[in-house]
């Protein structure tokens, strides 16, 4: 096939206080912007370990769009099939931390260039040409709306029955109707990686094992995202803990796409469950060591120079 990966999103700049502790409402510097995106994310680090990725979407034709584009486009990622829309501003997330590491987000999402995102933008001879497809569950609820919807499931019933299809459950917390959104894409998932909390709320289970296990008695495999904690990956045959590495966190922003990125990479080449999960680990652990959503995707060599070189937790 031409793509190991192909995902549909759009381009996010963010930008971040400079400072531990400042307030959204004072005046003080910011840093950035950093090429962000969930979906970007994960192309970005996948392409750099060595997949061959595609995006679909829409992006806007501002100088923060092609500082996210740019750089895709340098990472070897086909953006062919993205649709400049124009006139239209690229979306930007502020951030800040507290002095704890809390993070507050405030985002500028509305009418931007994925507003004008539609069954168009899908196209369906990428879709059949792509070994992995992967959706994100930020995408799916931004794209809730009627006629994104449509294009969202378009490319769902694109996907061909021997590709295979990665959903990252990645919703804000206050997300009405999560898994009204997220039933068609969780069916035909193989691979379900969700973080802490959001297993158990997706699926209307009381723990993130209970619906974990449940997910995998269907033949999916799902990787519980557990932080400094590793992760723990579900199968029909049981579970498997994999711990993370010691690490010194600066920004933990991308660390979960990173993951995401790592996994399916090891699942493309052939890894074994334990082998890919240590590849996500890693790949998460180097990007919280920089600050920036991106700044952490390093290439293969340094990756696996990293986890020859580093200890996992236990």
């Amino acid at each position: 096939m031409k793509y190991d990966l192909l995902t549909v999103g759009f381009p996010i700049v963010e930008i971040m206080r400079k400072e531990r502790g400042v307030s959204f409402e004072e005046p003080a510097d910011f840093t950035g912007p950093y090429p962000s995106g969930d979906t970007c994310i994960v192309l970005d680090v996948a392409s750099r370990l060595g997949l061959k990725c595609c995006f679909l979407g829409t992006a806007g034709t501002d100088a923060f769009s092609d500082v996210v584009l740019n750089r895709l486009e340098r990472d070897g990622i086909d953006l062919s099939h993205v649709r400049k829309v124009d006139g239209a501003s690229t979306a930007i997330v502020f951030v800040r931390y507290d002095k704890d590491g809390k993070r507050e987000y405030l985002n500028v999402m509305e009418h931007t260039a994925f507003s004008d995102f539609n069954e168009s933008d899908i196209c369906a001879e990428a879709v059949k040409e792509a070994r992995w497809i992967h959706f994100s569950g930020e995408v799916l609820c931004i794209a809730s709306d009627v006629g994104r919807r449509k294009a969202m499931l378009r490319l769902l019933e694109a996907i061909p029955a021997d590709s295979r299809v990665c959903l990252d459950p990645n919703f804000v917390d206050d997300q009405p109707g999560i898994m009204d959104i997220m039933k068609p894409f969780i069916t035909r998932a193989d691979l379900i990686l969700p973080s802490e909390g959001e297993a158990g709320r997706m699926m209307g289970t009381d723990t993130d094992e209970e619906a974990c296990r449940g997910l995998a008695a269907q033949g999916k495999t799902v990787v519980l995202k557990k932080g400094c904690a590793g992760c723990d990956v579900y199968t029909a045959e049981g579970v498997c803990h994999i711990p993370a590495f010691h690490i010194e966190e600066k920004d933990p922003t991308g660390c979960g796409d990173s993951f995401c990125a790592g996994f399916i990479t090891g699942l493309v080449e052939g890894q074994c469950i334990r082998d890919a999960g240590t590849l996500a680990n890693a790949a998460g652990a180097l990007q919280v060591m920089y600050v920036g959503p991106m700044e952490g995707a390093l290439y293969r060599e340094e990756v696996d120079g990293f986890i020859r070189n580093h200890k996992a937790a236990k």
